[in-house]
């Protein structure tokens, strides 16, 4: 049980949430096949694997965490660089993006083929009073940003390889905090200036437990193994602060914490990894399961 921080209220919720209940979804990874049917196992298996074998190699490295090094070979490595990667750009800071760019394409078609279409004069002065995109609804299904998820960790981990592994152990009584958005990336250098996931000057951060995190940090001779860096306070301080500013909503902790309740307001808007890209207009189809309300089938009626 861990403590929820919703960052848009500024508070915490009144009672702790499951973790098996937190930052999930049902058939979010679902997929159509050429027939038109839906499959929503498939690749939820596929995750499930690669999670299993990422969670394992977690375990060693908190098994090892005392010494002055984690010994790690370069093929577990590899898979756990795809399993960091996978976790940033397999949720909503980057998959919804990904569809957003989908419905900007959409409707610039739309805009064309409407300029020569002949409609119902009512419609025509629908639009005309209205503007388009505010009369019609353009539906993206989520499916569209699955690929690109893919190719994008796959991209990301071979960047990650490259860089210098540091693990950081917070002593009793600090700890680290986690968020919906559970690695984070930013530039090295402040001079360095603005950089995505995958460039060569990005600094990857992933607190791997409560009192334990994991730095990927650019360097010209990056070990195989994963040094063990030392602690400092204002370590954690920068840690914890970059964590829940890229955070959706929610900033998850194990113990309610008065900076984060004080600094709500300083947090920012999330970490995407998708950004200027315009959603108004556009609805994202994540779900075909999901239970409509009552609201909705009025609608739909």
């Amino acid at each position: 049980m861990i403590w929820a921080f919703d960052k848009i209220k500024g508070e915490y919720e009144r009672l702790t949430s499951s973790i098996n209940k937190i930052c999930a979804e049902d058939y979010y990874y679902y997929q159509i096949d050429p027939n038109g049917d839906v499959d929503h196992t498939l690749l939820e298996d596929v995750l499930s694997e690669i999670e299993m074998v990422g969670n394992n190699l977690i375990d060693k490295i908190l098994g090892s965490r005392s010494l002055h090094y984690v010994p790690i070979n370069g093929a577990q490595k590899g898979e756990l660089a795809f399993y960091i990667a996978l976790l940033m750009f397999r949720g909503p800071s980057f998959r919804d993006g990904i569809a957003e760019i989908y419905g900007q394409i959409a409707r610039q078609t739309l805009n064309k083929v409407w300029d020569n279409a002949k409609v119902p004069k009512p419609l025509q002065e629908l639009v005309e009073k209205e503007g388009l995109s505010n009369v019609i609804d353009l539906q993206i299904n989520s499916t569209v940003s699955l690929e690109h998820m893919a190719k994008s960790a796959q991209a990301a981990a071979l960047e990650f390889l490259k860089k210098e592994w540091v693990l950081i152990n917070a002593p009793e009584g600090s700890n680290f905090v986690t968020g919906d958005v559970p690695v984070v990336f930013s530039p090295y250098h402040q001079s360095v200036g603005d950089v995505g996931p995958a460039h060569p000057l990005a600094e990857i951060l992933y607190p791997i437990s409560k009192d334990t995190a994991l730095i990927l940090t650019p360097s010209n001779d990056p070990k195989e193994y994963i040094l063990v860096g030392e602690y400092n306070d204002a370590l954690l301080h920068e840690i914890n602060t970059k964590i829940s500013g890229a955070a959706t909503k929610y900033v998850y902790s194990s113990e309610k914490f008065n900076w984060l309740v004080s600094s709500s307001r300083t947090l920012g808007n999330g970490q995407r990894l998708v950004s200027n890209v315009a959603s108004q207009g556009i609805s994202i189809v994540k779900n075909p399961w999901k239970r409509k309300t009552n609201k909705q089938k009025q609608v739909d009626a």
